[in-house]
């Protein structure tokens, strides 16, 4: 199987992240799907973006203000008629968002679409475009299962558009997948995970994306007593630190790990076990790693860049 690429949020090196204008481009530029993250709206619609309150980086009110990320609203205290005011086609000028992000075309009349808007583009685009659904949630509070509406209403979204065969769950919190699984056995599921580099002894290097101080200190204390919350009961270190066995065990299609924890063996297992490969990352653009996954045999690559050309890397 040769390595296919995921256009991460849509692609957004290349259009603002999660909007209709980024899943267009990435299935003009025949990527092979992308990831989208996805909340629930004060009235119970499943909304795309990816953060749980909106991005100052990238979102104006009706008016033509930037939004404040003080005073950005969540989500889910928005119906769907209030998230369609606000525009998010292009980056804030200068913002950390439009400097993270040069190569961004700006597209005007963008809004932030639910789920069955981008199924319904990609079924209407393209005979086998792929949608990876992020279950977003926060892992910190998994054995509450904050979770179960928001899988339950994408299930019922990806049922009622036929398209369960092009779709794929993933989410940091393997409880979420589990549960969809037990509703809907046929659903592939991705069970991701956080940058292995952020439990290690030493501490995580700049490579691997650090969250803040006390974000990655509450991470590493839930991860310590060796039953880490995330995992649902299927932690590696109680599979000699395999995550391709817990995923097996646990049910899963396949790890979804960060991509500098992957290599030829992480493939090997996951093929021996019949299961996809595929990496997550974060603007990723350097050709000497995508080399390196293509050669390790990765399945997919999620990228902010689906324009990229792996035969040169």
């Amino acid at each position: 199987m040769h390595t296919r690429l995921i256009a991460h949020r849509g692609g957004s090196g290349l259009r603002v992240e999660n909007t209709l204008a980024a899943f267009e481009h990435a299935i003009r530029l025949g990527a092979a799907g992308a990831e989208l993250d996805v909340h629930l709206s004060r009235d119970g619609e499943v909304v795309v973006h990816h953060d749980d309150r909106l991005n100052a980086g990238y979102c104006r009110a009706a008016d033509g203000h930037w939004l404040a990320p003080e005073t950005a609203p969540v989500i889910c205290s928005l119906t769907v008629a209030e998230l369609q005011q606000y525009e998010i086609g292009e980056p804030k000028p200068g913002s950390d968002y439009a400097r993270r992000f040069p190569r961004i075309l700006p597209v005007r009349g963008q809004h932030i679409p639910l789920l069955q808007d981008v199924i319904a583009l990609a079924a209407e685009s393209s005979p086998s475009f792929e949608l990876v659904i992020e279950i977003k949630t926060p892992p910190l509070a998994a054995r509450e299962r904050p979770w179960r509406l928001l899988v339950e209403r994408v299930i019922d979204v990806v049922r009622r558009a036929d398209f369960v065969d092009r779709a794929i769950l993933c989410s940091f919190d393997w409880g979420s997948l589990r549960y969809a699984k037990q509703i809907l056995p046929q659903l592939r599921t991705w069970f991701t995970s956080f940058p292995l580099g952020w439990f290690a002894e030493a501490g995580p290097r700049a490579e691997d994306l650090p969250p803040s101080p006390s974000e990655l200190a509450a991470y590493r204390a839930a991860y310590a007593p060796g039953d880490a919350p995330w995992f649902d009961g299927f932690d590696p270190r109680r599979y000699s630190n395999s995550h391709v066995e817990a995923v097996y065990r646990a049910g899963g299609n396949a790890w979804f790990p960060f991509h500098r924890d992957f290599n030829a063996e992480i493939q090997a297992a996951s093929s021996s076990r019949n299961m996809d490969s595929a990496v997550w990352s974060v603007n990723l653009s350097d050709a000497g790693e995508l080399g390196r996954l293509v050669r390790a045999g990765v399945g997919y690559i999620v990228t902010d860049y689906p324009d990229q050309d792996l035969r040169l890397v």
